[in-house]
């Protein structure tokens, strides 16, 4: 079996935010499938229209995705491509039958029209340029071939806005949209899906963001979710974590404490253009 590699990325490139974000998930690796619910519910809604066939890449593969109950044909490649090497090395225990790549979706080492389908689920909300990778995406697609891509969108995380605490950014469902060049792409099927998902305890709920790309900051200081094991000591002592899980205790249902997402869903066909 080949691999349609085009460009290779330099190991030995200074330490950038991409390599702080993948010694995180590297090191989260063996504990991340017990904290990523929404992950869960978000991509069994995007496998519902994905079919299955040649050369896959999941973007973004994280512990990985069985695509073979999927399948519309007996000869399906996946190529897991992840930033993290140690969530690379979780996934290929999982799934060894997957080509696995480190590398970055705005500069995705695969030769051009060589991809049959992309999937990719909660990992494009990591770009720093969006359009770059939507750019990559028409590059290595095949004319004709599809990308099933759910993404965190603007007005996630409403839940802890309301309790004072500040939540970074996602982009807009109408700016994510519009990175999609025409001249490269059908959009066939756009659409905004919110998704709750529901936790024991603040605690727990905290160091769910971190698997999405969110950081929050309460009004004192940081809020520190990249630690597994976030403590009191992270805003100002104990008082003030007591005092934010009360106020977190007012918004408790049945199933526990919600964090509802905006998930942004695109199904998008690559056309005949530059490539």
């Amino acid at each position: 079996m080949s691999m349609p590699l085009g460009v290779s990325l330099n190991p030995h490139e200074p330490a950038s935010k991409v390599d702080h974000i993948a010694q995180r998930f590297s090191a989260a690796a063996k504990s991340y499938q017990e904290h990523n619910c929404l992950q869960r519910l978000s991509g069994a809604s995007l496998l519902q229209g994905f079919s299955a066939k040649g050369a896959i890449l999941d973007i973004g593969a994280g512990p990985g995705t069985a695509f073979a109950n999927k399948a519309t044909g007996d000869d399906i490649r996946v190529y897991a491509l992840d930033i993290a090497l140690g969530m690379l090395q979780q996934l290929k225990a999982t799934f060894p039958e997957h080509w696995c790549i480190c590398g970055n979706a705005e500069q995705l080492p695969f030769a051009d029209a060589s991809i049959d389908n992309i999937y990719s689920n909660l990992a494009l909300q990591w770009c720093h340029d969006f359009s770059a990778a939507t750019s990559e995406m028409a590059r290595v697609l095949k004319v004709g071939g599809e990308a099933h891509l759910s993404i965190v969108a603007a007005g996630s995380l409403e839940q802890l806005s309301n309790l004072g605490l500040r939540v970074n950014d996602f982009l807009s469902l109408k700016s994510l949209q519009a990175a999609f060049d025409s001249t490269d792409w059908q959009l066939f099927d756009v659409k905004l899906v919110p998704m709750t998902v529901y936790f024991q305890d603040l605690k727990a709920l905290l160091y769910s963001i971190k698997g999405v790309g969110a950081s929050v900051q309460s009004s004192v200081q940081t809020v520190n979710t990249s630690d597994p094991h976030p403590h009191l000591g992270q805003l100002r002592g104990r008082r003030d974590w007591q005092a934010l899980q009360q106020r977190a205790e007012r918004f408790r249902e049945s199933q526990g404490l919600p964090l509802t997402y905006q998930i942004a869903q695109f199904r998008v066909r690559r056309q005949g253009g530059s490539v």
